[in-house]
């Protein structure tokens, strides 16, 4: 999973692994620490397979190596890229944001695709949430000892939602940027 976010990142520049580690930490969750133990493992995997190779950094003193992105390794992102997400996998949203830092890399039909299919599965998880909102609403007009603990959950599930809506309008804003670009690009082009 974090060879996508890895390969992503180097389509832009070259990094060391101490960036790369940085740049993998921030795309989780803010303050997650990635160890050295899984992230060289990880950049010795990539090179193993071709997708990276190491680079001297020139004008550095401590003479720093960088990892650089092969034809192997853009192939390899690429395919990553059009790999659908699965469904009912507890990293999904991972392998969304992963993507989602990798989407200056590929064009913009394939950044509408990728999008489209984060907001599907945004949609389901909202209106799963509905279903248990509208659920407990109902149990709480019930006569029930158990009022506190289901305005809690209620209060739980509202904050899921909240979140649902603000990716939905995320999306939105995105794809209307591409759409806004293209118009722009296809103007551009006219003249």
């Amino acid at each position: 999973m974090y060879e996508l976010l890895v390969l992503g990142m180097l389509m832009s520049r070259n990094m060391s692994g101490y960036k790369l580690r940085d740049v993998l930490g921030s795309a989780l969750v803010p303050r997650r620490k990635i160890s050295n133990g899984v992230m060289y493992p990880l950049l010795s995997k990539l090179e193993a397979n071709g997708d990276i190779i190491f680079i001297e950094e020139p004008n550095d003193p401590r003479n720093k190596r960088l990892a650089q992105i092969t034809e192997v390794g853009k192939t390899h992102f690429y395919q990553q890229m059009a790999q659908p997400v699965p469904d009912n996998n507890a990293r999904n949203e991972s392998i969304y944001r992963f993507k989602f830092r990798g989407l200056f890399a590929v064009d913009a039909t394939q950044q509408k695709q990728i999008l489209q299919d984060y907001a599907d599965k945004v949609r389901e998880d909202l209106n799963i949430y509905n279903e248990i909102h509208q659920h407990l609403l109902q149990l709480l007009t019930q006569d029930t000892s158990n009022k506190e603990a289901i305005h809690a959950g209620i209060q739980s599930i509202e904050l899921s939602m909240t979140i649902c809506e603000a990716k939905q309008a995320w999306v939105g804003q995105y794809l209307d940027e591409i759409q806004n670009k293209e118009q722009h690009n296809e103007a551009k082009n006219e003249y």
